[in-house]
């Protein structure tokens, strides 16, 4: 199957879902694709499903033909608005199969066809717990200028939640400050189960039911217009996404819901003409008629006057971030660092909520509330100190010299003029956005790290250091010029069954193994969905080595409910199993890792709720990364709606790389053996298995637990 002209015609077109509401703001979001792209017959759709899929999931044996056909590449490049810098070829050939699922429905990458493939920048990342995720957020949302659209598949009340709640009261009283009238408007959705979602997938909650997860009362916020949506798609169909678009010059997208959980997470915060992806994307999902609408839709970003100078505080009502050139304009220049403005101080009122998010975390921890997928109690048992492992570093590691100034060996001075992760002390870490830019960037002691981690000490009292004892939430990234990025979603599939991979998001992930030619790097909290093991095992019979950093025990109940794929633990075992029994030793091409944070040296399982990682993030060959909300797991497979993006990017790779490998231990000492099983190489305990393994054979037990809590999570009471 190739790419037709249906698919040209789809990508290149005029009309956007967007453009269509700026003409008629009272259309539903919902209601307008059906006027602009045309689907097949259903029919020809019948034999195209048959097709996509044969072609997404096709083998990826030695010596397959994945070249182009005639004229195929130039039609691919012609999909997408590139900024003036043509992909890579292995973006392109993974774009390419993405591009095949449009020709069957050409709105299933939940996004308008012409917006699928375009361009921008990524100043920062934020590699570390919830409440450092959910400043920037607050920061960023706080400083609006006239719109925002937040999402998240949880919304739980919580010290994270209250971050935002404190950012929304922050963000009315500057649009009251300003005197002249306007109020800002802005639309929260989230996923709390609801019978109601049998007739109305797109539920609205009232404001007098805001307080139930308490948001800000209609009183507390004057100077904002809000609405809340409660989206879930019965029965599997879960809104499992979490991004938020500011006025539609900044999109964030991250791998956490808005909740307190002991996980360590990854936000990227975008800018340029993805930016317009992400706002199309966002209203196509808030799917019913906005009242309010959208002010970006009455007057488009590039509209308003420009600044002399785009440095500096910024002032609300003058040189502020929602003043500045938008992507639209030709005079539009990146800004980097402490340069950018939506990274200054902004003199948040509710920053205060940072320390009490870790101290509530703590408690929660302690005194065992903690629920959801990260499954039910149990203790940690810290073992000897496992010796790092004596590998050659790669390109990304987190010993890697010269990438963003970070590298361990850099002085301190090198890395100020670098304007990268400089980290500040505990105390810091709780005051303004400045801190950010402090250039002494003092490394935190192991004891620091712990008590950034939101849990108790749980370091190994044998081990008086721990290398690379250099947590850095923030990477600030180096400049760069816009480069090539493509939405690569999914949309929410209510029907159980294992069959939808005609997205976006399945046919990138396939390709990305099918393509590779050298490494593949994942890191996952679950991996488990069936198209994802046998597209790893062929990559590791090509020569491909795959890395995995997954978690140990990680939602292991409720990943034995029949059909969900298993335990980590069991899908591991039977991979390498299976590499070592075909004798052609593959499976020295796989190498699994449990993750092990950045206080510790050997994995926790987590059920404990001490020590867990959330991230969702794959990278191969050094070229391209997908990043964003979906796990490796049956869900978000083949049910969640899933928001991600594919970019080609070698230099924020290498950042990537680095900065996940600085603020873990899982490189370090998580490589389990090649059974599948993690054992001590060092004293005492030299050869023996974890105490705190997680499930490796399923149980009834079990198994009637996972459904309890699945029947939690659908209610609102758990987590992704």
């Amino acid at each position: 199957m190739s790419i037709t002209q249906h698919i040209v015609d789809l990508c290149t077109s005029p009309s956007t879902v967007t453009s269509s509401l700026t003409q008629n703001p009272d259309l539903a979001p919902h209601s307008v694709p059906a006027s602009l792209y045309k689907k097949p017959n259903p029919l020809a759709r019948l034999v195209k499903r048959v097709n996509i899929k044969g072609a997404l999931t096709k083998g990826s044996g030695e010596g397959e033909e994945d070249g182009w056909k005639d004229g195929e590449r130039e039609m691919v490049v012609r999909c997408g608005n590139w900024g003036g810098k043509e992909p890579s070829e292995l973006f392109l050939k993974i774009y390419r199969d993405v591009l095949l699922t449009l020709d069957r429905d050409p709105m299933i990458g939940c996004v308008s066809p012409p917006l699928l493939g375009s361009n921008g920048t990524i100043p920062l990342t934020i590699v570390s717990v919830i409440p450092d995720i959910m400043r920037h957020y607050g920061s960023v949302l706080s400083r609006a200028s006239s719109e925002v659209i937040l999402c998240t598949n949880y919304w739980e009340p919580s010290a994270s939640s209250d971050i935002i709640a404190d950012s929304l009261r922050t963000l009315s009283k500057r649009m009251q400050d300003a005197g002249d009238g306007r109020k800002a408007v802005v639309k929260l959705m989230y996923d709390r189960g609801t019978p109601k979602q049998v007739v109305e997938n797109h539920t609205p909650v009232k404001p007098e039911d805001w307080g139930k997860v308490k948001l800000p009362s209609q009183e507390e916020i004057p100077g904002i217009d809000m609405e809340v949506i409660n989206f879930h798609r019965p029965l599997l169909g879960t809104f499992h996404s979490k991004y938020m678009v500011v006025d539609r010059k900044v999109a964030v997208l991250s791998s956490n819901n808005i909740q307190d959980r002991p996980n360590v997470e990854m936000m990227i915060h975008l800018e340029g003409p993805i930016v317009d992806s992400f706002f199309d994307m966002a209203l196509l999902s808030w799917h019913n008629k906005m009242v309010p609408g959208m002010p970006s839709l009455v007057h488009p970003p590039g509209q308003e006057p420009s600044p002399a100078s785009t440095t500096g505080t910024a002032a609300p009502g003058e040189n502020s971030p929602t003043n500045l050139p938008s992507h639209h304009s030709p005079q539009h220049k990146y800004a980097f660092g402490k340069e950018n403005p939506w990274m200054k101080d902004t003199g948040l009122e509710g920053q205060q909520r940072v320390g009490a998010a870790r101290e509530e975390l703590r408690r929660q921890h302690e005194e065992g509330e903690m629920h959801g997928e990260e499954g039910v109690g149990g203790e940690s048992v810290p073992g000897p100190a496992r010796q790092p492992q004596q590998e050659q570093p790669t390109t990304g590691q987190a010993n890697d010299p010269g990438v963003n100034g970070q590298a361990a060996q850099k002085p301190a001075e090198e890395a100020k003029g670098a304007a990268a992760n400089d980290q500040t002390d505990d105390a810091e870490v709780e005051a303004v956005d400045e801190a950010l830019f402090d250039g002494e960037g003092g490394k935190e002691t192991p004891a620091h790290i712990a008590q950034h981690l939101d849990i108790k000490t749980h370091v190994d009292p044998t081990v008086t250091t721990l290398d690379g004892d250099d947590f850095r939430p923030h990477i600030l990234h180096k400049d760069h010029a816009p480069f090539p990025i493509a939405m690569v979603n999914r949309a929410p599939h209510g029907t159980p069954g294992h069959e939808d991979v005609r997205v976006p998001q399945d046919a990138a992930w396939l390709a990305a193994l099918r393509y590779a030619r050298q490494k593949v790097f994942i890191q996952t909290p679950t991996f488990n969905a069936t198209p994802v093991i046998p597209a790893t095992l062929d990559a590791c019979r090509r020569g491909v080595v795959v890395t995995l950093y997954v978690d140990l025990g990680f939602n292991d109940q409720g990943e034995q409910i029949p059909g969900q794929g298993g335990t980590n633990e069991q899908v591991v075992s039977g991979m390498y199993k299976s590499l070592r029994e075909e004798g052609k030793g593959a499976e020295h091409n796989f190498k699994v890792y449990w993750y092990t944070s950045k206080d510790q040296v050997s994995p926790l399982n987590a059920k404990a709720k001490q020590r867990n990682c959330h991230v969702k993030f794959m990278s191969v060959d050094d070229q391209i990364a997908i990043l964003g909300n979906g796990n490796q797991d049956t869900q978000s497979w083949f049910h969640s709606q899933e928001i991600n993006v594919l970019v080609d990017a070698p230099q924020l790779i290498a950042e990537w790389h680095q900065g996940l490998n600085a603020n873990q231990n899982t490189r370090l000492y998580g490589l389990v053996d090649e059974d599948g099983i993690w054992r001590y190489r060092e004293g005492k305990k030299k050869g023996q298995k974890l105490e705190t393994l997680g499930e490796r054979n399923g149980s009834e037990l079990a198994r009637l637990k996972g459904l309890a809590g699945a029947v939690k999570r659908a209610q609102g009471k758990g987590g992704f």
